[in-house]
């Protein structure tokens, strides 16, 4: 279903988007790039009182690349027009807290959560008829979308 998708993700890697993770993929791999992350951070996961949030949902809580859970939340927040002061605000902050990882492919990150989100959608249609009904609309704009992205 969502063939266009991956297509664009094929044509990215074509291009020479994409990270070459099986030769000398560059400081993208090196071993400081990856460590425990929650992986799924936007704001349905976040629990705010006053000034202190607190993460909700680990069940997408893994071992990964440090870049990943820096485009969730960006790629929740690609389509305002707001979204260059949230990504200078967002990086900012992270690096307050720890060093900003290599930001080379931190877009590739992006377009890598558009496509799991995707995928994720694509799955929950199988059992949700909420999903199933909105299924063609979400994947047409996946596609149209995912363009822009990469």
């Amino acid at each position: 279903m969502l063939g266009p998708a991956a297509s664009a993700v094929a044509r990215a890697i074509r291009r020479g988007r994409a990270p070459d993770a099986y030769g000398h993929g560059g400081s993208w791999l090196k071993a400081g790039a990856f460590g425990l992350i929650h992986a799924d951070l936007h704001l349905e996961n976040a629990l705010f009182d006053g000034d202190a949030v607190r993460l909700i949902d680990f069940d997408d809580c893994g071992f990964g690349h440090w870049l990943y859970d820096i485009a969730v939340p960006l790629w929740d927040n690609h389509w305002r027009a707001d979204y260059p002061a949230i990504r200078a605000a967002l990086l900012d902050g992270y690096g307050e807290r720890r060093e900003l990882p290599d930001l080379t492919h931190l877009d590739d990150f992006i377009a890598t959560r558009h496509v799991a989100f995707g995928l994720w959608f694509a799955g929950m249609a199988q059992v949700n008829p909420a999903f199933a009904a909105d299924l063609d609309r979400t994947t047409d704009y996946l596609h149209r979308s995912l363009d822009r992205l990469l």
